[in-house]
């Protein structure tokens, strides 16, 4: 039977996932909050939506004729409909970041501990070919111990979703959860999933007047890990065109990864660096959205396959997120993992 998987929030990343749900079998719902204020019927097709798939008007009402739901609203409006989801124990993957603050993340945890719920949150690069690689290359020893670590992401904001205006999108309000830390959280991400967790963040943003918006355009955040390396993370909405970038120091070599040109290369001691291993031929950026969609519908109909990413990931990332504004707010390092951090919006 295929699995009914409701999808809440129909804007860029929602209609992604619906696509993907559809083309992996799944009967697909969806929600969008501007269709249910402009009062659609209780059950209504979409001309911005694949045929098939159908718009309900109140989404709480049909949870209990799904068998899991992806949450794909804002960001700030994340936990609220997971949590509502999570009680009528169905499956979820919510996308990154998990949310704007930490209001009702432990109710979530809680709720999916008792229930042992499957839920994913959508860190897809952890399924890129490259990253896969250079994981498993760390895991065996390829060079030695790792010391530190430098990743930076960047594009020009206005350039990001064209025929859009950046200024009235989520990312340009504190408050509905925009701007480059939340934004980019996959730096942050991967760093922890390489590294190990964080126990002290430092951070330095600053805004961008020419983007006409109120949050960060710019952050420098640094981290110590608990393993004892440390880490630079670069996030920005000003580089002119887009670029992606991780290096890793070690005893024995650097590993760099370059997702643009899809490669890692490896730079031993006096010689150049060499490409150890590239995407395949004819890979492409839905490639890993798809394969996370896939193990996570696997996983919520009781197949075996390994979390890509859990919550508990998902709540570390978001902590480190809110000690960088934090660390930026009151310039001192801050402990990701103590106490109650306030959001951007709640300072």
């Amino acid at each position: 039977m295929p699995p009914r998987v409701l999808v809440v929030g129909t804007g860029s990343i929602g209609r992604r996932h619906i696509a993907n749900l559809l083309a992996l079998g799944a009967r697909v719902t969806a929600y969008s909050h501007r269709a249910a204020a402009a009062g659609l019927p209780a059950l209504a097709p979409s001309r911005d939506l694949p045929a098939g798939v159908a718009l309900v008007a109140d989404w709480e009402a049909v949870l209990p004729e799904v068998d899991a739901v992806v949450v794909a609203n804002r960001t700030d409006q994340h936990v609220a409909a997971a949590l509502k989801a999570a009680r009528a124990g169905r499956a979820l993957f919510v996308e990154k970041p998990l949310a704007a603050d930490l209001l009702g993340v432990q109710q979530l945890q809680d709720e999916v501990s008792a229930r042992a719920l499957v839920v994913e949150a959508g860190f897809m690069l952890r399924r890129h070919p490259n990253l896969l690689w250079l994981r498993q290359a760390l895991d065996e020893g390829l060079i030695g111990e790792v010391f530190c670590a430098r990743a930076a992401v960047g594009q020009w904001l206005p350039d990001w979703r064209p025929g859009t205006d950046h200024r009235q999108g989520y990312g340009a309000f504190r408050d509905k959860g925009g701007g480059v830390i939340f934004d980019l959280v996959h730096e942050l991400d991967l760093v922890l999933w390489l590294l190990g967790p964080a126990e002290d963040v430092t951070a330095m943003t600053r805004t961008v007047p020419a983007l006409e918006i109120e949050t960060e355009a710019v952050a420098q955040i640094g981290l110590r890990l608990a393993g004892g390396a440390l880490a630079q993370v670069h996030l920005d909405y000003v580089r002119p065109g887009y670029g992606r970038h991780f290096e890793l120091v070690g005893r024995n070599g650097v590993l760099a990864w370059d997702y643009v040109a899809g490669t890692v290369s490896l730079e031993r001691a006096g010689s150049a660096p060499v490409t150890v291993h590239r995407v395949p031929e004819g890979f492409q950026r839905n490639d890993m959205f798809l394969d996370h969609m896939r193990r996570f519908l696997d996983r919520a109909q009781g197949r075996a396959a390994q979390a890509v990413s859990p919550l508990a990931d998902a709540v570390a990332v978001l902590r480190t997120a809110l000690a960088a504004h934090q660390s930026s707010r009151e310039r001192h390092a801050v402990d990701p993992r103590s106490g109650m951090i306030p959001g951007p919006a709640q300072a």
